[in-house]
């Protein structure tokens, strides 16, 4: 809806609307039997004009009396001389209780998007102390359970016999998954508050630099395809589902197993890509599928490797909040591969963008470098 918020421009319409009142209004006087037409281009004007701006309630209140004055005298003085009926006199009570329900309905609809833009202020701020807050606790938290690790970890260190250190790597063993759970739920905390407008994000750079990186930390059998192009998505929470698809990937397999992750175009629909993660692991109960993605879903086939049951959760949480889906394919014994179904652009967007040239990796052992596939 229109609404002039500019001083300088209601200004100028007060000033031709008043000219344009008093030159009616001048018209019904002098025009005896022919002032309707004057008569309702006030009232018209007033009700064109009402629900452009925000007027006072004193402004509308002295409006309203000054209209009815200037044409309600009129119309009874030319009643009086005999030129109109004074039937004619009750448009003075119609117009005023149209013009009054007018003006209660503008100012409710005003009132309703002030509460909408109040409600929308105060979610902003509270997004924005929720992003302090969790940016905080996380770096707190994680502080923290660094400073009890490395104590635990000199207490295996300088451990006399066998079994203090057995107990002190389980206790280091519970830490860490206490740092990825922390770091699980901070990551979700985030994710649930609104997100940053989708920006272009360079899909093949971004699977590139996560797959070197994780390459490095984990011995597997790792495959690398990338040619999507660009997606509109915020990158960062991007990054976090990646993330969160090869973690879990990683921990469901050994050394022998392969992962490959691809970023294709979408065959079906030009609008959008995949960004899959393929494992050889022990794949996942067709019973299960549906609970591994909400929250605190855990497969029951999952074992001492089983997790917090968040990974998968925040992975659809950001997918779905770009627009897109999470698709899940797993046989028990034959391995999982999850799939992310992007739009290229915002909601689906028409325009298909020029997918960049193949990047294929292959690589065994961490330490090595990555080199083009044969």
């Amino acid at each position: 809806m229109l609404v002039i918020d500019s001083p300088l421009v209601k200004r100028q319409i007060a000033t031709v609307w008043v000219a344009f009142f008093l030159i009616n209004t001048y018209l019904m006087f002098d025009m005896p039997g022919r002032e309707t037409i004057p008569y309702h281009l006030v009232w018209a004007s007033f009700a064109l004009l009402y629900g452009l701006a925000a007027w006072s309630l004193k402004t509308t209140y002295i409006a309203f009396i000054a209209i009815t004055l200037a044409t309600g005298i009129p119309l009874i003085k030319h009643a009086r001389a005999g030129f109109i009926g004074w039937e004619e006199c009750s448009e003075i009570v119609l117009m005023g209780v149209i013009a009054a329900l007018l003006v209660w309905h503008v100012r409710r609809g005003q009132a309703a998007r002030a509460g909408i833009q109040a409600m929308r202020e105060a979610e902003r701020a509270s997004s924005e102390l929720r992003e302090i807050a969790t940016r905080c606790g996380s770096h707190e938290l994680r502080t923290r359970l660094a400073i009890v690790r490395g104590l635990t970890d000199l207490i295996r260190t300088n451990a006399s016999d066998a079994a203090s250190r057995a107990n002190a790597v389980l206790s280091l063993e519970e830490l860490d998954k206490a740092s990825v759970t922390a770091t699980n739920l901070l990551t979700l905390f985030r994710i649930e508050g609104p997100t940053a407008a989708p920006r272009d994000v360079d899909l093949d750079a971004l699977v590139s630099g996560i797959s070197r990186r994780w390459a490095v930390r984990a011995d597997r059998l790792w495959r690398f395809r990338a040619d999507a192009g660009t997606v509109s998505a915020d990158p960062e929470r991007l990054e976090a589902a990646l993330d969160c698809l090869i973690e879990n990937a990683v921990k469901f397999t050994d050394e022998d197993d392969r992962i490959d992750i691809e970023a294709i175009p979408d065959p079906t629909n030009e609008h959008r890509v995949l960004l899959s993660v393929q494992d050889s692991g022990p794949g996942i109960p067709e019973a299960d599928i549906g609970l591994v993605t909400e929250l605190f879903g855990i497969s029951q086939a999952a074992g001492e490797q089983a997790g917090s049951g968040l990974g998968l959760a925040i992975v659809k949480a950001i997918t779905e909040s770009f627009g897109g889906k999470v698709i899940i394919s797993s046989a028990v014994g034959q391995g999982t591969k999850v799939t992310l179904r992007l739009p290229r652009k915002g909601g689906g967007g028409s325009v298909k963008e020029q997918p960049a040239p193949a990047r294929h990796h292959q690589v065994r052992a961490p330490e090595r470098i990555l080199a083009p596939e044969a």
